[in-house]
């Protein structure tokens, strides 16, 4: 063997070996386990707070219809993560299913670059623990499975962070006062964090009121060195300018002026009415018909409350709302427990939610605010950056208002320095036995304080705390599982009754909740299967009527008597117009009967015969009624339903279909699937008129016969947000 050959022998085995990380695998593992068992155990089924909204936006553009959402909306939102849903729309159609699963490619990326960022500050342990408290952290969990900008955000913010740590790093060992950087790694990394802001912000416009405060980061990272800190923060905004100039031009040439998210106006505006009166903030500014100007009258409007009472804005609202930002909503939205005391949720989410969630959020909130003090100096960059991160959060909810959601960005930084505290809580607690000198007092008050504080304002509004003490016997976690144990007597009831098994039913509605108006409305509808129709009516009508269940029940009980007039009162009430899935109730509650000739006329009196349709309408040239089908479910496959009970003892051979597949000029009308049961009848594709489509059944067919159907959905615009598919008339079967 040469010599040369015998060199690169020995090169390669000097080569390090790649050997995987097992614990952070076995970490990224559990947080990909927890974030499918999301799907498992989510009662989730209709979009929470934005998502309708992301969804809407998105449709349309994928639809090839531009932006026009926009031109009747209230606010224009950055458009990074509106563009991705659209993407994805326009390439696997409405599939929210592959949208979450790449969502949840996110969130665990964002765990692992934390998990490098913790590393690279504290070492591996650190970084090990700071990736498991992301992993589990439950805000993190449930998010990749919502259709919100949070996910997205937090991955392309962390990234940016990522790379200016690394340019403070790297600048830090250049001792000269220097205006630019001049090697070739300072200039990718500080390009590179400021493309990534520039992402961020097209994401989250909070982001572009933080860009003034990278200043301070800036001059800490650089080591208090004026000249580097000049020149980087100029390059950063060069570069953050461009990133963001597509949108903010295209902004600027239909509205006259550049931004990027106008939802600050309204948002000030709200904050300053204490989040009171939303109607009368959006009846106001959507009078301004120009979204610049709009954005701007929403501050003058704000301005003015301040002005007037500038104490009550400070002391009532801002502090109330700076205090509001760290404590915990249980009814948030974003936590899908709403309906817990109707028993609607799973004890294991409720569970996972008290502890992954609520009592996870206290612990590490409190060793984050020790963290950050005790952590060694020789990273005072990335410190520098969560402590001005979480000042200027705050100062927003000072100034706007405080939402769980707003939080989350902040919590998710502030659990590398709890994964900190918990490495290193040997050098923690030697930290409190130094002695102390007069340049440490402060910092040392600081350590003390800070964690205290943060207990302090957020522990009351932790729920079992309140329970323990007293202070609201409403636990939620407590009452969900206590009222869920009870209405599965309700549930139980429902089944009998169906069944037509009422004296049974009447005894397990006993046994359940009687302060739920769903328990009164179920006994209400068995007593009139029972022929007690004063009673079922006078039951009914005692219990809430803010809700559409109360009215369909109603309704329908007076067309077993025969009173149309009636009926039409209940079924025409604005608590069943507004509720989009009134439908889906009354198919699952409500008994059928055969219907004369097996004709199914679709309108008002089609309750319990109809499932996954938006409310009826009326034609305004043929003045009948109809309805539209709606949105095709998490898969983009499912199907609106229409019922005939019975009809396969009339061994039916045909079914007749009257169809209308309005679409807006730019698309074509739909494509219609229709099945029985489960098999594929044919598809016959729609117009823009009404016509009537014969398909052949199968002969196989017996009991209930079911006819699906599913059509491609769109949505018309921001004036009429509903997801609608095809208009049907009447179905027949022959």
């Amino acid at each position: 063997m040469s010599i040369s050959q015998q060199g690169l022998t020995t090169n390669q085995k000097k080569q390090p070996r790649f050997r995987p990380d097992w614990w952070l695998l076995a970490i990224l593992g559990a947080g990909l386990a927890l974030r499918l068992l999301v799907w498992l155990i989510a009662t989730h089924r209709y979009f929470v707070i934005d998502e309708a909204e992301y969804y809407q936006i998105s449709s349309i553009l994928a639809d090839g219809r531009g932006w026009q959402f926009y031109d009747g909306a209230t606010w224009v939102r950055p458009p990074l993560f509106i563009l991705m849903l659209a993407g994805f729309f326009k390439l696997f159609g409405h599939d929210l299913i592959i949208i979450r699963l790449f969502q949840i490619c996110l969130s665990l990326a964002s765990v692992y670059l934390l998990y490098w960022l913790g590393k690279r500050l504290y070492g591996r342990r650190t970084g090990l623990i700071a990736a498991l408290l992301a992993s589990i952290a439950w805000p993190f969990v449930v998010f990749p499975y919502l259709l919100l900008s949070e996910t997205l955000f937090i991955l392309l913010f962390l990234v940016s962070v990522c790379f200016f740590a690394e340019f403070f790093a790297t600048s830090k060992t250049d001792s000269r006062n220097k205006w630019l950087p001049e090697s070739r790694t300072e200039w990718l990394t500080l390009v590179g964090g400021s493309f990534f802001l520039g992402l961020s912000a097209l994401t989250r416009g909070q982001v572009l009121s933080f860009v003034p405060f990278l200043a301070i980061w800036f001059w800490i990272g650089t080591g208090r060195k004026w000249k580097p800190t000049i020149g980087a923060f100029v390059v950063m905004l060069v570069i953050f300018a461009i990133t963001v100039s597509p949108w903010a031009l295209r902004n600027s040439s239909v509205y006259g002026r550049p931004f990027i998210d106008n939802t600050g106006g309204y948002n000030f505006f709200l904050g300053a009415m204490k989040g009171r009166n939303g109607a009368l903030v959006s009846q106001t500014l959507e009078a301004v018909k120009n979204m610049a100007e709009r954005d701007s009258v929403g501050y003058q409007k704000g301005l003015e409350i301040f002005f007037k009472d500038p104490a009550a804005f400070i002391f009532d609202k801002g502090i109330k709302e700076a205090l509001d930002f760290w404590q915990i909503n249980y009814g948030a939205d974003e936590r899908l427990v709403g309906g817990y005391s109707l028993g609607q949720i799973n004890p294991p989410w409720l569970l996972l939610d008290a502890t992954l969630n609520d009592l996870l959020y206290l612990v590490t909130g409190a060793l984050a605010m020790l963290g950050l003090v005790v952590a060694t100096s020789n990273n005072r960059a990335v410190r520098s950056f969560v402590v001005i991160w979480t000042a200027q959060n705050m100062i927003l909810a000072f100034t706007f208002f405080a939402v769980t959601r707003f939080r989350v960005s902040v919590y998710f930084f502030l659990l590398l320095y709890a994964a900190y505290t918990m490495a290193n809580w040997r050098k923690a607690l030697a930290w409190f036995k130094r002695p102390l000198r007069n340049s440490r007092v402060l910092r040392y008050a600081v350590g003390l304080v800070l964690p205290v504080l943060f207990l302090a304002v957020a522990l009351p509004s932790y729920a079992p705390f309140a329970y323990l003490t007293g202070l609201d016997n409403q636990w939620g976690t407590a009452l969900g599982l206590e009222r869920w144990n009870e209405q599965q007597n309700a549930q139980e009831g429902d089944r009998l009754r169906l069944e037509g098994k009422y004296q049974e039913a009447l005894n397990a509605y006993a046994k359940a909740n009687q302060s739920i108006p769903a328990t009164q409305i179920s006994i209400g509808l068995t007593e009139a299967a029972l022929g007690r129709f004063d009673d079922a009516i006078g039951r009914i009508g005692r219990t809430s009527q803010d809700i559409s269940q109360s009215h369909i029940a109603l309704g329908y009980i007076y067309l077993l008597q025969g009173n149309i007039a009636y009926a039409h009162g209940e079924f025409n009430t604005r608590q069943v117009a507004l509720d989009q899935q009134a439908d889906e109730w009354a198919w699952e509650k409500l008994p059928t009967s055969p219907l004369p000739d097996n004709t199914l006329v679709i309108g008002e009196f089609d309750w319990g015969y109809t499932y996954g349709f938006q409310t009826y309408e009326k034609d305004a040239q043929t003045g009948k009624l109809y309805r539209w089908t709606s949105g095709r479910g998490d898969s983009g496959q499912e199907l609106a339903r229409l019922k005939f009970p019975n009809a396969g003892t009339q061994h039916p051979v045909e079914v007749n279909l009257r169809l209308r597949g309005f679409r807006p000029d730019s698309l074509t009308p739909p494509l219609v699937e229709v099945y029985a049961k489960g098999q594929l009848l044919g598809k016959v594709q729609t117009s823009r008129n009404w016509e009537t489509y014969n398909l052949k059944l199968p002969s196989n067919l017996s009991g209930d016969i079911i006819i699906e159907l599913g059509a491609d959905t769109f949505v018309p615009g921001s004036n009429s947000r509903r997801e609608l598919g095809v208009m049907v008339e009447s179905a027949t079967l022959k």
